[in-house]
C-alpha cells in the first residue's frame, strides 16, 4: 500500500484542480454558529502547488479582493523565484511535517491491522482493512504523525494496492481534532492516476458553554494535468 500511494503521489502531483472548502458549526437547536465557503484553483507555480482564491461564500471575488489575491500570487512568485532552491525545500517539507495526514508508513510501523472482509467500492473490488495503534504506540508529536491518535478502516484497490477510501475515528484529543471526530477520504481514478475527490470531517467540541457540531468538507473537482514543463520542488529526487 506505501509503494502505491508513493508512485501515485509522484504521478499525481503534475494534476492541477478546484478546491471548495464549507466550514460550518451547527448548533443544538439546528441553526448554524459558522458557515464559511471558498474556492480555490490549485496550480503549480515555480514547482510548487499554488492555491488562488476564485469565490468567496459562493460569489466571485469583489474587485478589491481579486487585485489582493493578484498583489499575492506576484509577492510568492516574486518570492520562490529568488529564494534558493535547498531553502524553499526546506521551507516545503517543514510545511508538511505540519500538516494533517494519514501517513501509511506510519501505519504499517506503529498500527496492528486485520482484514475486515471484501466489498466492491465505487465498482472497483477492494480489500477492507482495519488498523490501531497498537500498545506501546508513541504519541503523535506533529500533525504529520496524526495516524497515530486515530484508528482507520481502509478499502484498498485490489488491482492497485491504492488505499480508494479511508475512514479514521479519532481516539483522544490531537491539537484541533477532538475525540471521536470522524474524518473520510475518498479518491477517484483518472488516466490511471488516484486522485483525491473528497476530504469530509465532522465531530464536536464545546464552544460558548454548548456543543456544536463542526464539518468540514474538501471537494476536488476539474482535473487537468499540468502540460508545460516543469521541476517539482518537492521530488528529492532531483
Amino acid at each position: 500500500m506505501a509503494d502505491a500511494e508513493s508512485a501515485n503521489r509522484r504521478a499525481a502531483a503534475f494534476y492541477v484542480y478546484r478546491e471548495d472548502i464549507r466550514y460550518t458549526e451547527q448548533l443544538p437547536g439546528g441553526g448554524f454558529r459558522r458557515d464559511t465557503r471558498a474556492a480555490y484553483e490549485v496550480t503549480i507555480l515555480e514547482g510548487e502547488p499554488y492555491h488562488r482564491k476564485i469565490e468567496q461564500d459562493g460569489q466571485p471575488l469583489s474587485a478589491m479582493a481579486a487585485a489582493e489575491e493578484q498583489k499575492r500570487y506576484r509577492e510568492v512568485e516574486r518570492f520562490r523565484r529568488e529564494t534558493p532552491t535547498a531553502r524553499r525545500r526546506q521551507r516545503y517539507f517543514e510545511a508538511e511535517e505540519n500538516r494533517f495526514k494519514i501517513d501509511s508508513r506510519i501505519v504499517l510501523e506503529f498500527h496492528e491491522a486485520s482484514l475486515a472482509g471484501e466489498e466492491t467500492y465505487d465498482g472497483r473490488p477492494c480489500w477492507v482493512v482495519d488498523t490501531a495503534p497498537r500498545r506501546g504506540a508513541p504519541r503523535p508529536k506533529r500533525r504529520s504523525q496524526w495516524s497515530l491518535s486515530q484508528k482507520l478502516r481502509f478499502w484498498i484497490d485490489k488491482d492497485t494496492g491504492f488505499p480508494i477510501r479511508v475512514v479514521a475515528t479519532q481516539l483522544f484529543d490531537f491539537d484541533s481534532a477532538r475525540r471521536g471526530t470522524v474524518t473520510e477520504v475518498r479518491s477517484t481514478q483518472m488516466d490511471g492516476v488516484w486522485l483525491l475527490r473528497r476530504i469530509g470531517s465532522e465531530g464536536k467540541r464545546k464552544v460558548d458553554g454548548q456543543t456544536v457540531v463542526y464539518r468540514t468538507v474538501q471537494e476536488y473537482s476539474n482535473y487537468r494535468r499540468f502540460t508545460a514543463t516543469t521541476h517539482l520542488l518537492f521530488d528529492q529526487g532531483q
